[in-house]
C-alpha cells in the first residue's frame, strides 16, 4: 500500500492533525453512536459533516447542442473559466476541466490560465492564481476521465446537469449524502450551448435535477449554475 505523504513529511504536527483526522473518520464510519458522544473542535465537527468524495468538475465545448439541436463547438470564454475556476475553489473541488477538441480554443483557454497563474494576474491577485490553478484543458471527456482515474485510483461517477427538468432526476439531497458517503470520485459535468447531448447523458450514473425558478423564465448562465449547484452539494448545510 501507498504511505501518505503526510506520514512521510517529518512534521510531526502535521502527522498528529493527520492521526486525529483518520480516527474520527473510522469512528464515524464504523461507530457513528460513540462520535455523537465525543468532545470535537469546531473544525472537527465541520470536518464531520464536510463531503467524502473527490469532486471534479467539466465544462463541455463539445459536444454540445445549438438552438437548433445540431450538434456543435461552442466557444471558450474568460468569464466561465475565470468564475467556474474561482466557485471550485471556493467549494473544494479537486480539478477543473475545460473540454474542447478546437486547438486555437485550446490556446485561448491556456492563454487565460496563464495571466492568472504566470502573467501580470498572478502578481495583481494571488487569490485568482490559487483559483485558476484549478483549471486542466482536455480534448475529450474520455481524457478527463482518464485523468481523474489516474489521479485518484478509480473511474469517477458522472453526473449530468441539465436546465431541463426531466424524470428519474438525482435530488440534491440525494446526490450530497452520496458524496457524504461515498469515497469514489465523483465528475460534475456543465455543458454550454443549448446543452450536453443525449451521447452525454447515455454515460452518465446520474442526471442531477434541474435549478427552478417560481419566475418561469430559466435561462441561467452556466457560470452561475454551477455555483448554484456547488453550493447545494458542497456548501454549508
Amino acid at each position: 500500500m501507498k504511505v501518505p505523504e503526510v506520514l512521510l513529511s517529518g512534521d510531526h504536527e502535521r502527522v498528529k492533525r493527520w492521526r486525529r483526522e483518520m480516527s474520527l473518520r473510522l469512528t464515524l464510519e464504523r461507530r457513528p453512536d460513540l462520535a455523537a458522544q465525543a468532545t470535537l473542535t469546531q473544525a472537527e465537527k465541520t470536518a464531520a459533516l464536510a463531503v467524502k468524495a473527490p469532486v471534479y468538475i467539466a465544462l463541455l465545448h463539445y459536444p454540445v447542442y445549438d438552438k437548433n439541436g445540431q450538434v456543435v463547438t461552442t466557444a471558450v470564454t474568460n468569464m466561465d473559466i475565470h468564475d467556474i475556476a474561482r466557485s471550485g475553489r471556493t467549494y473544494g473541488v479537486r480539478g477543473f476541466y475545460v473540454v474542447t477538441p478546437v486547438k486555437a480554443l485550446q490556446k485561448l483557454a491556456r492563454k487565460i490560465i496563464d495571466h492568472w497563474e504566470e502573467g501580470y494576474g498572478a502578481q495583481y491577485n494571488a487569490t485568482r492564481k490559487e483559483a485558476l490553478a484549478l483549471a486542466r484543458i482536455c480534448d475529450s471527456l474520455d481524457d478527463v476521465l482518464i485523468d481523474i482515474e489516474r489521479e485518484a485510483g478509480e473511474k469517477p461517477l458522472i453526473i449530468v446537469t441539465s436546465a431541463r427538468a426531466g424524470e428519474g432526476r438525482a435530488s440534491f439531497a440525494a446526490l450530497r449524502d452520496m458524496l457524504k458517503n461515498n469515497s469514489r470520485p465523483f465528475l460534475i459535468l456543465f455543458g454550454t450551448g443549448w446543452g450536453l447531448t443525449d451521447i452525454i447523458f447515455s454515460q452518465a450514473d446520474y442526471v442531477l435535477e434541474a435549478i427552478e425558478s417560481t419566475s418561469g423564465y430559466n435561462h441561467l448562465s452556466v457560470r452561475s449554475a454551477a455555483a448554484i449547484v456547488l453550493d447545494r452539494l458542497l456548501g454549508r448545510p
